[in-house]
């Protein structure tokens, strides 16, 4: 768990640009983990748009 003080540390740093953050909350310093966690987390999308699912919060036609 993290205290008030930690978490406005880690929002400075993603503000910055000192640390990203993907949408499985994974954080790094390292701008090539970075990338690799992005591009991971595209490839899955596209395999669930390729299989026909339906993400959260978007109408099924």
């Amino acid at each position: 768990m993290t205290t008030p003080e930690q978490r406005r540390q880690q929002e400075e740093a993603l503000e910055s640009g000192e640390a990203y953050q993907d949408a499985e909350g994974r954080l790094t310093k390292d701008p090539g983990a970075g990338a690799a966690h992005a591009d991971s987390e595209a490839d899955r999308n596209a395999e669930h748009l390729r299989r026909g699912e339906v993400g959260p919060g978007v109408p099924e036609e």
